[in-house]
């Protein structure tokens, strides 16, 4: 095979791949196998720069723009009117009606909240994509979209069309891109749409290449075809032909009641999608219904947008109290006027850090908006302007601990501040927490209260102090008896043998969490052998970095903590790796586990799969190699199945871990 036959190969396997991988998602390879075809591709094209073409998946890399120039889009972009009720809804229906007659079919699509663009393509190849902007005029941003994996530089078919799009960032990704941006002292974003909106119009397109943007489309106008379809419906499912990224959630109905019906089903389950969506876009299905209905000055007279309620809700800040964790960072919460928001009560939220509050000039008794954070954890976004704002003090942060009074101080590179007493009651009651948790030594019957008590009584005051308590012991402690006090005494005996990844897990060393104990886990039979390890050695592990080493490394040449573990084996506590010798059978591969499994834990199924080199999440996203579904699952069985992520059975997945 030549060099330019080589190159083409290369070209559609690639674009092939990509299709799957991010369109599908359903990887066909590896990323080993995939960056090895890619690799191959790159070093063809810099050594024939003539063969290079502009729907090679290497021009997705990106590059430096002087700026963005306003272009008009050859097709007007309108906007949508709202409807905010099912009467207003109804009243539309009967709009429909009369113009097209009865029972006119209807296309269901939930609203993504993200940033409209138009893309152009000629014969079948991307040639120039913009934002919305007016809907008349808006920004080329050809080079930063080309970045964007799930929309195709070559369709599967010749075609002429123009297709409308919503680009938008998962809420897992948005959260990672905010917590990364507070660690270094950076704004966060208010909500992923602006983080989508502002990846996009990056001047730099190699930033908007490294932000994990997607896709929807939506609708297309197509200038040149073979066989044009005739209903919406069928529109969406020739772009989807194409190549191009259709949301799984659409639905085709006989009429307003089936729509309804859909609305109410999507209220409260799009809080369950890795995506923000804020309502249902609705549109009548016949093209020959949409053409005689036409446009208002602003919007189609065939479509309306749902909106779903507010999300977003203002309330007044009666408060911030200040709590100290087990790292002794203390963090501001606000304290509110409760306020029902995504179908909950809220009363309390997060305000991250003091930072945070001066940026935002929150001051007690300001009115501010608040939202839940992906629809889960609240937060303060932004002080309502109000005439009272002025008048009020500002905020000053504490400089004192709000348990122990000793001063508060900084640590370099880190916004939080810090109580710089080892002994602060707070942190010690945090640690003594976390130590008795699900992802730490998982003690049961051991909550916060009777740890309160414990600590009170001064019969707990480290954690090596839970393996000196007596059932007499807990016979002191409040509407505590015997069942109650041996059931948290053989919990607190059988944790004895928890395995090293716990363990490292609950000791609270600064940066290290459960995955990483996880991974430091794997590389050590015992502690002895961890604290034996240099910090070269434990930088050299994958994942471990050099911030992670030497913190490890000095947690275990402290003298007190040294004399800790000593306590600790005289306790009899084991401290060793009872998983299994891992292997690399499952590398590359992500689970997630829901329901619950007969033959073993989800912690115990979780170790197994670690054990053949793969990976557990929490959350099921397009990256997701297997659900694992056992009795009664949650929501995310409904997400997978949306996502066309592959579902195992207990059988199933036995087979797959030995």
């Amino acid at each position: 095979m030549d060099t330019k036959s080589r190159i083409n190969f290369l070209r559609e396997e690639l674009n092939k791949l990509g299709y799957n991988y991010y369109v599908l998602d359903n990887p066909l390879v590896s990323d080993y196998e995939y960056d090895k075809l890619f690799n191959e591709l790159k070093e063809l094209e810099i050594n024939n720069p003539e063969l290079i073409t502009p729907d090679s998946p290497t021009q997705r890399v990106g590059g430096i723009s002087s700026g963005f120039e306003e272009v008009k889009h050859k097709y007007r972009l309108y906007s949508l009117d709202n409807t905010y009720n099912y009467d207003e809804l109804r009243k539309w229906y009967e709009r429909v009606t009369k113009e097209c007659g009865p029972d006119i079919e209807l296309v269901c699509e939930l609203k993504i909240d993200g940033l409209a663009i138009a893309l152009s393509y000629k014969d079948g190849i991307f040639v120039k994509g913009a934002t919305r902007g007016n809907g008349i005029v808006g920004e080329e941003i050809t080079q930063n979209l080309k970045t964007v994996k799930a929309i195709p530089l070559k369709l599967f078919e010749k075609a002429d069309l123009e297709v409308r799009g919503e680009i938008y960032m998962p809420k897992t990704s948005f959260e990672k891109l905010n917590d990364e941006n507070l660690k270094n002292g950076e704004k966060p974003f208010a909500n992923p749409r602006n983080a989508a909106a502002g990846s996009l119009r990056q001047l730099d397109s190699t930033i908007t290449a490294k932000r994990d943007l997607s896709m929807f489309t939506y609708t297309a106008i197509i200038e040149k075809a073979e066989n044009l379809p005739d209903t919406h419906w069928d529109s969406i499912q020739f772009i989807k032909k194409l190549g191009f990224k259709i949301n799984p959630n659409i639905k085709l109905v006989k009429n307003i009641d089936g729509a309804i019906e859909f609305c109410k089903e999507w209220e409260n389950k799009r809080f369950d999608l890795d995506y923000a969506t804020d309502g249902v876009v609705i549109k009548v299905n016949p093209l020959s219904c949409q053409r005689e209905m036409g446009f208002t000055a602003r919007a189609p007279k065939w479509a309306t947008a749902f909106k779903f309620p507010p999300e977003e809700m203002s309330t007044k800040l009666l408060k911030i109290e200040n709590g100290v964790g087990k790292t002794g960072a203390v963090t501001p919460v606000a304290i509110l006027e409760p306020v029902l928001l995504a179908g909950s009560t809220v009363s309390r939220a997060s305000l991250h850090n003091f930072d945070e509050i001066k940026r935002l000039d929150v001051r007690i008794g300001d009115r501010v908006l608040i939202k839940k954070a992906a629809e889960i954890i609240p937060k303060v976004i932004k002080v309502v302007d109000t005439p009272e704002h002025n008048s009020l003090p500002v905020y000053e942060p504490p400089a004192l601990c709000p348990e122990c009074d000793a001063p508060l101080v900084t640590r370099d590179g880190e916004v939080n501040l810090y109580c710089s007493n080892d002994l602060c009651p707070s942190v010690i009651k945090a640690k003594l927490e976390y130590w008795v948790s699900k992802d730490a030594m998982d003690i049961d019957f051991i909550g916060p209260s009777i740890i309160e008590q414990l600590f009170s009584l001064g019969l707990v005051k480290s954690p090596v102090d839970f393996y000196k308590l007596t059932m007499d012991d807990f016979l002191k402690l409040e509407l505590v008896k015997e069942k109650s006090a041996a059931n948290m005494y053989n919990s607190i005996q059988a944790s004895k043998e928890r395995p090293l990844s716990r363990f490292l897990t609950a000791l609270s060393i600064r940066h290290v969490g459960k995955e990483t104990a996880d991974i430091i886990a794997g590389e050590f039979s015992s502690v002895e052998a961890l604290m034996d390890a240099s910090v070269e050695t434990l930088s050299n592990i994958e994942g471990i970095g050099d911030k992670i080493a030497q913190s490890i490394y000095e947690y275990f040449h402290n003298p007190s903590n040294i004399e800790m573990i000593v306590e600790f084996k005289k306790l009899g506590l084991i401290f060793e790796n009872n998983i299994q010798t891992r292997t690399d059978e499952l590398a590359g591969k992500t689970f997630v586990l829901t329901g619950t499994l007969a033959s073993m834990t989800r912690d115990e199924a979780a170790e197994r799969i670690k054990a053949k080199g793969g990976k557990t999440s929490s959350s099921v996203s397009k990256k997701t190699s297997y659900v694992v579904a056992g009795d009664n699952p949650g929501s995310k069985l409904d997400k997978a199945q949306n996502l066309g992520v592959i579902i195992l059975n207990e059988d199933e997945f036995l087979k797959i871990i030995g």
